[in-house]
């Protein structure tokens, strides 16, 4: 049996460095009458809502590569297609707390 762990091993990781960056950009939302405490914690609760999906994301594309890995690298796209699920992670990132912030009736400052 085949260890399921490599990309598991990288994305997982990667998917809490992006949570924990996207506290970075938090300065970004503004909302009329809603002082800058309030807009971090709302976005520090955005970005633990966001987690289990792109967690769970991180999974998904670990046994993707699990089960199609061989034929990535006998193809030469491992490399590829690794870049591609990191970017897919980033990318649910900034989705699910762009949607709740919104949700929250935030809008993206300057």
């Amino acid at each position: 049996m085949r260890r399921q762990f490599p990309l598991a091993a990288r994305l997982i990781p990667l998917a809490a460095t992006l949570l924990a960056l996207s506290a970075c950009a938090s300065q970004s939302w503004v909302k009329p009458g809603v002082e800058d405490a309030q807009m971090r914690a709302d976005h520090r609760e955005c970005v633990r809502l966001a987690q289990p999906a792109v967690e769970r994301d991180a999974r998904i594309e670990s046994d993707i590569m699990s089960t199609r890995g061989d034929d990535y690298r006998r193809s030469g796209q491992m490399m590829t297609r690794s870049n591609v699920a990191e970017a897919r992670t980033a990318g649910r990132q900034d989705d699910e707390v762009y949607s709740c912030m919104r949700g929250r009736g935030y809008s993206q400052g300057e």
